[in-house]
């Protein structure tokens, strides 16, 4: 059941609703705003993601960053539309989360975050006035577009020995020690079905906007107004992360830089890049633990049930706590992962970052020989048994693991990108009112 995963996933965003007659505008609160293949976005469902959306800025921007209400709206529409894309192609892949798994998953998240769900719920209400029933159904939207976007993007990620040991030695060579960059940037995409003149515009426009950041311009309230990506919420804001692990257009353009520099435009294959280093810091390498278990996996069918499944792991479960039975011998006879059930359900002493992200978030507050609670990852329902915890600082396979997790949340924010606009350039799209339609963002 292993899976080399990024832990990284970058959040998912709120749908728009499904209404029919597609070919047809009616008129009033209802009316159509944007087709997405076979689905339709109605102007309700713009009014409500775009006030979510205005939160999101204000919890991250200032009154004077945040820019003006047909900016603010395209964005949002521009982000249902993707969203809607990544649900059809969910639902053609048949990619759901049941009720019985959405328990489990919020229960997960709470205890990650040292809450618990009726606390979410409470918080969820007191920010955004949404009912229990409302941030499930938003909790439960979140989970399945990431699980989607996991699943689809994580296929066109090729990681070679080669790169994993040319990774290696780049650590060595930094003697244990690690940089930090806090940047932000201003992305203004490109594609394929561009113009020769419309892409030099895009250029242009990058140029313009840097002559404004170096004038004195504030930049988080350029990259709320400019950029095209879902950091424009944030102000451009990418956070504090390992330089390694940051897009390669990142990376390449940030080393040996110093707070307050400003870089670019840079071009890349998805379009031209502005970054603001905000912070550099330095931290010694603190090496991934290991981890020794063991797991069944059954996985629910037609027939079988989550409930049923469920209720037949805790079965499984209360058989070995109380001595009836032991957990190899359970392994063998009722796990459906051919490749651990012979062994008993071991997988190995491993770096649990390589497992399904539902899976390693669920074994990560095991202690040695507790088993846990049924729960689910991408394959099916799981107990698994912690056999022990292991860190060995200097050793060549930690390194080895966090450079392949570095390289992998390069390629994974890389390959999201690309991937969101080829599904985007595969799709048929149509946005009804003209202001919203624009390529690029006149500026102002």
């Amino acid at each position: 059941m292993h899976k080399k995963t990024p832990v990284l996933i970058l959040a998912a965003l709120l749908a728009g609703g499904v209404a029919p007659a597609a070919d047809q505008i009616p008129a009033g609160h209802n009316r159509i705003e944007a087709v997405a293949n076979s689905r339709v976005i109605l102007r309700s469902d713009l009014d409500a993601y775009e006030a979510e959306y205005l939160k999101k800025m204000r919890a991250h921007l200032s009154p004077e960053q945040i820019p003006d209400r047909k900016t603010v709206r395209k964005q949002a529409l521009d982000q249902l539309i993707n969203t809607s894309l990544v649900e059809q192609l969910g639902e053609k892949m048949g990619v759901t989360i049941s009720d019985v798994q959405l328990d489990q998953m919020m229960e997960t998240a709470a205890r990650m975050n040292g809450t618990t769900v009726q606390k979410m719920y409470e918080e969820s209400f007191r920010r955004e006035g949404l009912t229990p029933a409302q941030t499930r159904e938003k909790f439960r939207r979140e989970a399945l577009i990431s699980e989607l976007q996991s699943i689809s993007v994580r296929k066109r990620i090729k990681i070679s020995n080669q790169e994993i040991d040319r990774m290696v030695e780049m650590l060595k060579a930094e003697g244990g020690h690690e940089t930090f960059y806090h940047v932000a940037g201003i992305f203004l995409k490109i594609t394929s079905s561009m113009s020769p003149q419309e892409m030099d515009a895009v250029e242009k426009q990058a140029e313009d906007l840097v002559r404004r950041i170096r004038a004195g311009e504030n930049f988080a309230k350029l990259a709320a107004r400019y950029s095209q990506d879902e950091k424009a919420a944030d102000g451009g804001d990418w956070g504090t992360v390992n330089i390694h692990s940051l897009p390669t257009i990142f990376a390449d353009n940030v080393v040996n830089t110093k707070p307050g520099d400003i870089v670019g435009p840079v071009r890349g294959d998805a379009g031209f890049l502005i970054i603001k280093v905000i912070d550099v810091k330095g931290a010694r390498f603190q090496p991934d633990v290991k981890v020794h278990l063991r797991h069944i996996l059954i996985k629910p069918t037609v027939i079988l049930s989550d409930a049923r499944v469920t209720d037949q792991l805790e079965k499984i479960r209360s058989r070995v706590l109380s001595g009836e039975s032991d957990f190899a011998t359970e392994a063998r006879k009722y796990s459906e992962d051919p490749a651990s059930a012979v062994e008993g359900g071991d997988l190995g002493l491993v770096n649990p970052e390589i497992f399904d992200p539902l899976f390693a978030q669920n074994i990560k507050p095991l202690g040695a020989g507790e088993i846990s609670a049924p729960f689910r990852s991408s394959y099916g329902w799981h107990i698994a048994q912690m056999l022990e915890k292991k860190t060995d600082p200097n050793s060549n396979s930690a390194l080895k693991d966090q450079a392949f997790q570095l390289l992998f949340s390069k390629r994974y924010n890389e390959e999201l990108i690309m991937w969101l606009n080829e599904l985007r350039n595969d799709s048929y799209i149509k946005i009804t009112d003209p202001e919203l339609s624009g390529q690029a963002q006149k500026q102002e």
